[in-house]
């Protein structure tokens, strides 16, 4: 390969950050691979210290995944640490060769009544702190005019596979099929979503890393499926009898989500992204 082969990645331990790492590595990449243990994004001071240390002579691909998760903490303060995990980012990528980032972001800036299909110009409408806190770091990264490389942003809308801290719908659909035989379903299991196989998220950075592109990408397979019918799937290839109980709809998340991948397919035109078959099998 004729590009640059040094690349950080920031949330070793995380579901995405784990499996890309070790895929990184297998493909011929250097690795700088870092976890919330060796370096506290909310900490300014261990954040230069680490950049400070990385080898002045090359330049570095960064991977950005660090963040203070939905399901961790959704309030005024989560809010507020995203954003100085991001302010920390900036000032420590002024000590080093970074020649681009890619920062993982979330479908949440949308909201839960997107105009169908989304595409990178849908409105921003986000109606939690999360999703506030993924645009406004999006914004300080692209539009503050304060990093000076190209900054590659990723909408994600889910990713599924089997891999270490799996925390994926797919996931859990899997082990609740295996363990107890039944899945419980929020409404009437006729929302739509795109989910998308880790190995494929990982074959796409792979080809993005050289394009050092500037802007936002929704990183989705242009194919929706409700959601009984991936439970559905799965239990025929598990070969499981199962049942499915429905609960009340969760207002937050009854909605459904289609994507217009045009931008991403221009700038990867040859990729294929798997069926959802082809990643529930990962689970066998």
């Amino acid at each position: 390969m004729g590009f640059n082969k040094n690349i950080i990645i920031v949330g070793k331990n995380s579901y995405i950050g784990s499996y890309f790492s070790e895929y990184a590595f297998s493909i011929g990449y250097e690795v700088i691979s870092i976890s919330s243990r060796d370096c506290n994004f909310l900490r300014e001071d261990e954040v230069r210290q680490i950049f400070r240390s990385l080898n002045n002579t090359k330049n570095y691909t960064l991977v950005f995944l660090a963040t203070i998760n939905r399901w961790m903490e959704n309030s005024f303060d989560s809010f507020n640490k995203n954003l100085q995990i991001i302010n920390n980012l900036i000032a420590g990528c002024q000590l080093a060769n970074i020649q681009s980032i890619i920062y993982f972001s979330s479908v949440d800036v949308y909201g839960n009544k997107p105009a169908l299909p989304i595409t990178e110009e849908t409105q921003i409408n986000p109606d939690s702190w999360y999703g506030l806190a993924k645009y406004a770091c999006e914004w300080v990264l692209l539009s503050s005019g304060q990093v000076q490389c190209p900054v590659t942003v990723l909408r994600i809308p889910g990713i599924y596979g089997n891999a270490q801290n799996d925390r994926s719908v797919v996931g859990k659909m899997v082990s609740s099929l295996k363990n107890n035989k039944k899945v419980v379903i929020k409404g009437m299991g006729q929302n739509q979503r795109d989910y998308l196989y880790i190995n494929d998220l990982c074959l796409l950075l792979q080809s993005l890393i050289p394009l050092k592109y500037q802007g936002i990408l929704n990183v989705a397979t242009g194919h929706s499926i409700p959601i009984n019918e991936i439970v559905r799937l799965a239990g025929k290839l598990l070969n499981i009898e199962f049942e499915m109980i429905y609960e009340p709809a969760e207002p937050a998340r009854d909605f459904d989500l289609m994507f217009d991948i045009s931008l991403i397919s221009s700038l990867v035109p040859n990729f294929r992204f798997s069926d959802l078959e082809e990643g529930i099998q990962s689970y066998l």
